[in-house]
């Protein structure tokens, strides 16, 4: 069975807006007749807001790849076999984005995720396999994982 994962986007939170920027700029480009303006500027809002990175996971072959997705549909990555890992680990992260306005005036957001990494033979977080929204959502993907890859489940310990 095939497991595709999308791990982040190429712009994320508050940053999403430059590649919006991009696409109204395009919109009203075409509205005005201005060719060159309306494909540089769809073409930079089809990158930014069209292309990702994520994993791929083959349970029948005990095998992934970290991809990139350009553009939305161009996949970039090599397969390597998940027996190089010792195991799986959950680890919460926090994520805060700032933004400075001209007038030095910030805004902040936050996020707290919960992702599932293949653990190093130095029993560390080494490559990204899925992000979820929830621990529970986290632990049940992370147990379904290690079931479908035989691998173990490491605890994080802080």
């Amino acid at each position: 069975m095939l497991v595709s994962n999308k791990i982040s986007r190429t712009l994320e939170g508050p940053y999403r807006f430059i590649g919006f920027y991009f696409v109204v700029v395009s919109a009203m480009s075409l509205y005005e007749q201005a060719w060159i303006i309306f494909s540089i500027h769809a073409v930079l809002g089809w990158f930014l807001l069209g292309s990702y990175s994520g994993v791929d996971i083959d349970t029948d072959k005990q095998q992934f790849r970290s991809f990139n997705m350009w553009f939305g549909v161009f996949k970039t990555g090599q397969w390597k076999s998940a027996h190089n890992f010792v195991g799986l680990t959950l680890v919460s992260m926090n994520k805060v984005y700032s933004l400075y306005s001209r007038s030095n005036r910030s805004t902040t957001s936050r996020k707290k995720e919960f992702c599932i990494y293949f653990v190093n033979q130095k029993k560390r977080p080494a490559i990204a396999v899925k992000k979820c929204k929830t621990n529970d959502e986290a632990q049940k993907c992370m147990d379904e994982l290690a079931i479908w890859l035989n691998l173990p489940v490491y605890s994080a310990t802080h």
